[in-house]
């Protein structure tokens, strides 16, 4: 989680070090946080690798880029799209 500390938002630039982050999901090989500027208020999510070195493939670029255009066309609520435990 340290990482996350060290980005920057993407909107306005200022460092996430004292950002809001909620865990949306985790994988074996990362996590997928929603992030809240404290400066700008923006929202965004990020794929962070865990440090411990799980098993399974990492993303990869066509992964990423898969997400965002279902994102793109997805119509309805998040809510839908998150899992809760």
């Amino acid at each position: 989680m340290e990482r996350i500390r060290t980005m920057e938002c993407p909107a306005c630039g200022a460092r996430l070090a004292s950002c809001a982050v909620r865990g949306i999901t985790a994988e074996p090989q990362a996590l997928v946080v929603k992030l809240a500027c404290t400066v700008c208020g923006e929202s965004s999510v990020a794929i962070v690798e865990r440090e411990d070195g799980g098993t399974a493939p990492a993303f990869t670029q066509d992964d990423v880029l898969d997400a965002h255009d279902f994102l793109q066309t997805w119509k309805g609520p998040v809510a839908e799209l998150i899992k809760t435990a």
